[in-house]
């Protein structure tokens, strides 16, 4: 499969704070290419974006410790191939446990959980409303997440974080101010993270929301102070869907955890405190839900007290936007048909388990 590699250009406020003249200098794309591979079946080549890794930054990487400066650390873009979840879901059955509409795979979320990192499963949202209406539902949705997690988890207590709703529509989404200082959140923020007026961009280069030192900061946050001596087992966990479908425009794309190598993964500051970023690696294994619906959620852990114990194979799901699918999920009966922005609602979640 070709690679094509395409370096990023941080901010001048940034680079001037990091002395990084090559980094300004940095307007041009550079093409690198790999033997031709054969996508296996149920396989869509893709775009993804990935942290430079340090070898090839010509500087320190530790300045992107710096929260003034980490969020600008330069990104690659790199072809990958997704798998294709819809037949794990369409392989469900009905959980008798749920008294909602909802699904789940042979094997259990939380099993999904700790084997890869992240969790595929149907659920019929009674809640769910347009991106106008946010102010109107959110609140319900926040609750019904909350049962989510408890009837699919088993979770003692849940507790919200916050929420972000996204657009891939520059009309309709606010950029971040690129600084960690702007964007530090402190305390739960038990509705929607910006404020109702606010929806965010698609995300864009892998990642892990917060690495371990930060969710646990969190997730203090949440729960409270002595949530890790009050509970034997402490989660930090993303549910993901969109608010319309299906999604033919830079969908969710997640990374199997226990595929991600030590020297793939590094850490720095980003928009909200310390985080995990992820370099490009053909042993990583990438999946999505092609044309993903808004019944069909993704799960993923971002933080787990047990995981740090040993025994799990995925410590966490390194995930992403699509950049680009290469007109793979377009709608090839109606091609002139103009494509819908993708809509859709993170809610972060803390999980506790007595």
């Amino acid at each position: 499969m070709s690679s094509i590699t395409i370096t990023s250009t941080s901010s001048p406020a940034a680079a001037a704070a990091a002395g990084d003249k090559q980094q300004q200098q940095q307007q041009h794309a550079s093409r690198l290419t790999t033997p031709s591979k054969a996508l296996p079946p149920n396989t869509t080549r893709a775009l993804l974006h990935f942290a430079v890794p340090p070898c090839r930054l010509g500087h320190d990487p530790a300045r992107y410790l710096d929260p003034e400066v980490g969020p600008s650390w330069p990104l690659e873009a790199h072809d990958v191939g997704l798998y294709d979840l819809r037949s794990e879901l369409d392989g469900c059955s009905s959980s008798s446990s749920s008294s909602s509409s909802s699904s789940v795979p042979t094997k259990t979320v939380m099993e999904q959980l700790e084997t890869r990192g992240f969790g595929a499963l149907r659920h019929k949202s009674g809640a769910l409303g347009s991106l106008a209406e946010q102010d109107v539902w959110n609140a319900a949705y926040l609750e019904e997440t909350k049962d989510l997690i408890k009837t699919h988890l088993g979770a003692t207590d849940v507790f919200i974080w916050n929420s972000v709703t996204r657009s891939s529509s520059p009309s309709t989404h606010t950029p971040y101010t690129p600084s960690t200082s702007a964007n530090f959140q402190t305390t739960a923020i038990k509705g929607l993270q910006f404020g109702t007026a606010t929806v965010r961009p698609t995300a864009s280069g892998a990642h892990v929301d917060q690495d371990a030192p930060n969710s646990r900061r969190m997730c203090r946050g949440a729960a409270g102070g002595d949530c890790f001596e009050r509970y034997r087992r402490v989660q930090q966990i993303n549910l993901w869907r969109p608010l319309r479908g299906p999604v033919r425009e830079k969908p969710l794309a997640v990374c199997d955890g226990g595929s991600v190598r030590a020297e793939s993964k590094g850490i720095h500051c980003g928009l909200f405190g310390t985080r995990v970023t992820l370099h490009h690696d053909d042993s990583q294994k990438w999946y999505y839900i092609k044309h993903q619906q808004p019944d069909e959620c993704l799960l993923l852990k971002i933080y787990d007290s047990a995981a740090e114990l040993g025994g799990h194979a995925a410590e966490y799901a390194p995930h992403t936007g699509v950049d680009d699918l290469y007109g793979a999920d377009d709608d090839l009966e109606n091609p002139a048909t103009e494509k819908e922005a993708r809509e859709s609602i993170e809610v972060r979640i803390v999980a506790c388990y007595a």
